[in-house]
C-alpha cells in the first residue's frame, strides 16, 4: 500500500481543524478550551482530576495504531529501517494533526450537555453535532457538516483496515508457533503471500463486536471493549 491513504486522511483532518472553527459563528474562548472541565455531567463525576484523566481517553486515540508498522515488518522492504521510520512518522503526524483536530473541534463547541443529548440532530453523536451546528449557524443548513463527517468516516475506514491488517498478522504469528486453536488453518498464506484466513478471522471477530451496537440504545459493551 502506498502513502496516498495516509496523505488523504492527513489533508482531510487538516481541513477539518481549520474549516469547522472558522465556519462556526460562535466560538469558545481559549480559557474555555484549555481550562474548562465538564463537571456538570450526567455521569455524576465532579472530581476535576478524574474528569481530566477521563478526557485523555479520547485524545489518546490520535496516538494509537502506530504499532501497525511493527506487525507488518515481515512484509516490509528494508524492515530494519522502514519499520522504525513508520512508527516514528505515525506518532509525529498524529501529534500535530491530532492535537490540531481536537483544538479545532473544541473551539467550535458551545453547549456540551446538548452535544451529548440523544435528542439532538445527530442523536447524541457529539462530533457530528458539532459539524452540523457549525455549518447550520453560518449557512442555515447542516449539509456541510454531513460532508465533513464523510471525511471522518473515510478516516475510520482506513483505521479499521489498519486494525484488521495488524490483527491478522498477529493471528498469523501466533498460529505459526502453534499457539492458537486450529493453527494450521490460520497461518496458511495464499499465492500473494497474504495470511488470508487470518484476515477473514480478524474481520469476522470485528464484525461480531460491532453487530450488537445496532440493537442497543446505549452500546456500553462496545465502548467498554474498545476502551
Amino acid at each position: 500500500m502506498d502513502g496516498s491513504p495516509r496523505f488523504s486522511v492527513s489533508v482531510g483532518v487538516f481541513v477539518l481543524m481549520i474549516a469547522v472553527p472558522a465556519v462556526a459563528t460562535e466560538r469558545a474562548s481559549a480559557k474555555f478550551v484549555f481550562t474548562h472541565l465538564n463537571t456538570d455531567n450526567s455521569a455524576g463525576i465532579h472530581n476535576n482530576l478524574y474528569i481530566f484523566v477521563l478526557g485523555l481517553l479520547m485524545s489518546q486515540y490520535t496516538l494509537t495504531g502506530y504499532d501497525a508498522s511493527a506487525h507488518m515488518t515481515e512484509e516490509t522492504k528494508n524492515a530494519d529501517k522502514n519499520g522504525p521510520i513508520g512508527i516514528i512518522s505515525a506518532i509525529s503526524i498524529s501529534i500535530v494533526v491530532g492535537w490540531g483536530y481536537i483544538l479545532g473541534i473544541t473551539f467550535a463547541v458551545k453547549e456540551i450537555p446538548y452535544l451529548l443529548s440523544p435528542d439532538n440532530e445527530a442523536g447524541g453523536y457529539a462530533i457530528a453535532e458539532v459539524f452540523y451546528l457549525a455549518f447550520k449557524s453560518r449557512y442555515g443548513s447542516g449539509v456541510g457538516g454531513i460532508v465533513c463527517l464523510g471525511i471522518v468516516a473515510v478516516a475510520i475506514y482506513f483505521c479499521g483496515m489498519s486494525s484488521v491488517t495488524s490483527n491478522s498478522r498477529m493471528v498469523y504469528a501466533f498460529s505459526r508457533d502453534g499457539a492458537m486453536p486450529l493453527s494450521p488453518v490460520w497461518h496458511k498464506v495464499n499465492k500473494h503471500e497474504v495470511p488470508i484466513n487470518a484476515v477473514w478471522l480478524s474481520a469476522f471477530v470485528s464484525l461480531c463486536m460491532a453487530l450488537p451496537v445496532n440493537h442497543c440504545s446505549t452500546p456500553l459493551h462496545f465502548t467498554a471493549t474498545t476502551y
